[in-house]
């Protein structure tokens, strides 16, 4: 079993991304595929088909309503996607390794990602805040002979320890409060009229997405408190 990355408070919830319905953390992990590209019947329906480079380069949130490319009933039915709930975690495995979405409609994806479907004690985003911090634990178990991959087997050895529910949800609003800000910085400095006040907006944000790096791992950790979020937010302003 890998060692995790991070070392959590003994009370914390402990276990692996492999499936196990006693746990209450991992309930299923799936793959996706992509219908035959020369049958035009499985194209163009009503299902969104996620790919991994949809949610890389401009990509900046978690969440995924829509896709580039739809299939229809018939090109599920006839590939190995599956249509996944709202709430699954998407975990590219390839091509890049470790982009993670979450979904808020139904949809299929294709065999470029790894579907995580969550037990009743752990919160979809926290896992997907979660995948993300550990991008660099990602990439030293991804392998292939041709591009760097990761595979399922490899993954189920990864420990992960949870608060209870409540500061699961807890460390989601207080990390995802702080992506927002950085995200706002974007709008503000393309239309700002002011060359200063565009100056000190780019700085806030570079100082705001330096910040986020340093917080996300201590609050997934419990080295910070998440109790103690707002109080450690004035202090650094």
């Amino acid at each position: 079993m890998a060692n995790p990355l991070f070392d959590c408070p003994a009370h914390w919830l402990t276990g692996t991304l492999e499936p196990d319905k006693f746990s209450g953390l991992i309930a299923h992990v799936g793959t996706g595929s992509t219908p035959g590209t020369t049958v035009e019947e499985y194209w163009d329906g009503e299902i969104p088909w996620l790919t991994p480079k949809e949610i890389t380069g401009d990509f900046k949130g978690l969440y995924v309503s829509s896709t580039e490319r739809n299939i229809t009933q018939a090109g599920l039915d006839n590939s190995s996607a599956k249509l996944m709930s709202p709430g699954t975690v998407m975990l590219s495995k390839r091509a890049p390794v470790g982009a993670v979405a979450v979904n808020t409609v139904p949809m299929a994806t294709n065999q470029g990602f790894l579907n995580f479907v969550c037990g009743p004690k752990l919160r979809p985003i926290y896992l997907a805040l979660w995948l993300k911090a550990n991008i660099a634990y990602l990439d030293r178990v991804a392998n292939g002979s041709t591009y760097p991959e990761l595979y399922k087997n490899d993954l189920f050895e990864f420990q992960i320890s949870v608060p209870e529910l409540g500061v699961q949800d807890q460390i989601v609003e207080a990390v995802l409060s702080l992506e927002f800000a950085i995200l706002l910085g974007a709008p503000l400095e393309q239309t700002s009229t002011d060359l200063e006040a565009t100056r000190q907006i780019r700085a806030e944000t570079c100082r705001l997405d330096a910040t986020c790096s340093r917080l996300i791992p201590l609050l997934l950790s419990g080295q910070l408190d998440v109790r103690d979020f707002p109080k450690h937010q004035r202090t650094k302003q």
